[in-house]
């Protein structure tokens, strides 16, 4: 399956206009080991004007990459456990990301389960948490433009997958926003399809 990377202009698309642009694309991770993959199967938008956006109240050190502009890796650490992978979007200063929540493993499963023990090949990218701790996503890659150690691809067969959308999940405010994007039929979302 040849890919290519996604355009860096497509990066600059509003959060809600990025999200379900990258269902059915991979995220791809080098290691040094080798290289792990999977396909995008589940995506949420966020947005400055949205009550449940880390940028909703305005630049910090934390979210400082949401404002950054599209194309860069920002990651977050919740619950005193769990990093969140997000892609940035918008121009810069708009306080844009997409969350990726779950992907469908494609390459290096070995190296995943090596990076999440004991956590079944069903498991290893279902939530925002398990995926980043299987592909060795840390606070680190935070502010990083994507295109190196980590990249998203447009795989050369991918077609138009079809996109669900529906209520975002895992969150207390702006819950109405139809701001989730799924691949329809996937076995490998996060939580409620």
């Amino acid at each position: 399956m040849e890919a290519g990377m996604l355009r860096r202009d497509v990066y600059r698309s509003g959060a809600p206009e990025l999200a379900p642009l990258l269902v059915g694309c991979m995220l791809v991770r080098t290691l040094p080991r080798g290289r792990a993959s999977g396909r995008i199967v589940e995506t949420e938008a966020y947005t400055a004007d949205d009550p449940a956006s880390h940028s909703f109240r305005g630049p910090t050190k934390r979210n400082a990459p949401m404002f950054g502009g599209g194309g860069l890796a920002y990651v977050y650490f919740v619950y005193g456990m769990h990093c969140c992978f997000n892609v940035t979007a918008g121009p810069p200063g708009s306080g844009e990301a997409v969350l990726i929540r779950a992907l469908e493993p494609l390459e290096g499963v070995d190296l995943m389960r090596a990076n999440n023990p004991g956590t079944p090949v069903g498991l290893l990218c279902r939530g925002p948490g398990r995926l980043c701790r299987s592909l060795a996503i840390g606070l680190s890659h935070s502010g990083r433009p994507l295109g190196g150690e980590i990249g998203i691809l447009v795989p050369a067969d991918r077609g138009t997958p079809r996109v669900a959308s529906g209520e975002r999940i895992g969150i207390r405010v702006g819950t109405g926003r139809p701001w989730r994007f799924t691949l329809e039929g996937s076995e490998w979302l996060s939580g409620r399809g």
